[in-house]
């Protein structure tokens, strides 16, 4: 029996592991949130909102 199926299966597993602890392009990880810093009397980027507690974007999953 051909069990490649079971191997590519495992694979995509591990790929969506992996990719789910990573934030998007300008965002860092800072603890549990993907943050990144505001501009100075500028908007957080797209997806993101101002969090008054930490001073920062955080992004909304």
């Amino acid at each position: 029996m051909n069990f490649s199926w079971l191997s590519v299966f495992i694979l995509a597993i591990i790929a969506v592991a992996v990719s789910a602890g990573k934030c998007k392009a300008p965002f860092k990880k800072e603890g549990p949130n993907c943050v990144v810093d505001r501009v100075i009397r500028g908007e957080c980027p797209h997806g993101s909102q101002f969090s008054a507690n930490i001073n920062k974007c955080v992004y909304k999953n």
